[in-house]
């Protein structure tokens, strides 16, 4: 009995693994942004450094990721506007102490916002945002 469950839970895995494979093959476009400090992404930390920003068109689905270090995460916009024109942009909300939030991601024909109170609530004790910060990002990969 054992045995079996512990190959019905490698196939899951495998199985995850290979619908992750195929939904990162259809993220597009990509930039690339330095970030200069450690932010979260939805309720996940990542390390500063420079990420990999790929957009699903279709479902808008946002992967956020370093090869360097392995650190990512897939995050849900709840809001979308396929009207923006500029150049592609990360804005952060800052709560004055320190603690980064992604809250919007801007280029060409595409603007998602992130809702930031989650991570905010958790780490700065439900302080209101006082600043934003932005971060230019360079098209391709």
């Amino acid at each position: 009995m054992k045995e079996q469950f512990r190959k019905l839970v490698a196939l899951a895995l495998f199985v995850l693994v290979l619908s992750g494979a195929v939904v990162a093959q259809d993220l597009s476009p990509k930039v690339r942004a330095n970030i200069p400090f450690n932010f979260y992404a939805g309720s996940k930390m990542l390390p500063a450094g420079t990420y990999i920003v790929a957009v699903d068109r279709v479902s808008h689905h946002v992967a956020v990721f370093q090869r360097a270090s392995g650190s990512g995460t897939f995050l849900l916009p709840s809001q979308v506007d396929d009207s923006y024109t500029g150049p592609s942009l990360l804005t952060f909300r800052n709560n004055g102490e320190g603690t980064y939030v992604l809250e919007k991601i801007e280029g060409p024909d595409l603007a998602l916002s992130f809702s930031t109170e989650k991570a905010l609530s958790h780490t700065a004790l439900n302080q209101p945002a006082h600043d934003t910060t932005v971060i230019a990002a360079v098209s391709g990969k």
